[in-house]
């Protein structure tokens, strides 16, 4: 199998194959404080720096600016990336707090699906992106009225993703730190994989586990990772 190594230490040994199965699509989910942005900020920065590998950051819930300044504390310099075309960040998030300067065409138009698939795939081909990070559908959920919807613009997200060839991670929030832990919402059935991050409140340690992953054999249980200085870092 084709692997993508995601470069976050001591997780690709988790997978049979040494990352995640190419042209998958990944739930990473957790609760408030996980780490999940940082997670998957980590893989499209080694993407991008390690592995030749082009990434696109879509934003739904937080300013590209304020990204850009929490991660580089790691050292991450995301504005580099973006000035050397391997990651483009998609703002989706000024019209919906209401800026003046708006300067997305995904901010323009909303979150409707059909259009931010389309924004997607544009960017995927004009620069040969093989990563997509989407943080976070929880802001998609939150404009439609039914599970069915839900159900149906998740299915549709996750397929899209399929044909564009992308080895994308989709970041779900939850109102629960240990979500993942005893249940799973919705979404986590129409992905590829799901991957959890929580925080185990009577350890108080950050666990790790893989919960899913299509076309892939990976190791199972729970697994304690570290925020560092560079850094998401599993500990053994």
């Amino acid at each position: 199998m084709d692997a993508v190594k995601t470069g976050i230490e001591g997780l690709d040994s988790l997978f049979a194959d040494g990352g995640l199965p190419r042209g998958n699509s990944v739930l990473l989910l957790g609760g408030p404080g996980a780490g999940k942005t940082i997670f998957a900020t980590q893989y499209l920065y080694e993407g991008a720096t390690q592995y030749g590998e082009n990434g696109i950051f879509v934003s739904l819930l937080e300013h590209p600016d304020r990204i850009s300044e929490h991660m580089a504390r790691f050292g991450w310099d995301l504005a580099a990336l973006g000035e050397e075309g391997k990651l483009t960040i998609i703002d989706a998030v000024t019209e919906r707090v209401k800026k003046r300067d708006i300067d997305s065409e995904v901010a323009k138009r909303g979150l409707d699906m059909t259009h931010l698939l389309g924004i997607i795939e544009k960017t995927v081909k004009s620069t040969d992106a093989k990563r997509v990070v989407i943080d976070a559908i929880s802001a998609l959920s939150l404009s439609l009225s039914d599970i069915f919807q839900v159900r149906t613009e998740m299915l549709r997200l996750s397929l899209g993703l399929a044909e564009l060839g992308t080895t994308a991670l989709i970041i779900s929030e939850s109102p629960a730190a240990n979500i993942g832990s005893t249940e799973f919402p919705v979404e986590t059935f129409l992905f590829d994989g799901i991957i959890t991050l929580h925080l185990d409140n009577e350890a108080q340690k950050r666990k790790l586990a893989i919960r899913k992953m299509r076309g892939a054999k990976h190791a199972i249980g729970s697994y304690n990772f570290d925020i560092t200085d560079n850094g998401i870092r599993l500990i053994s």
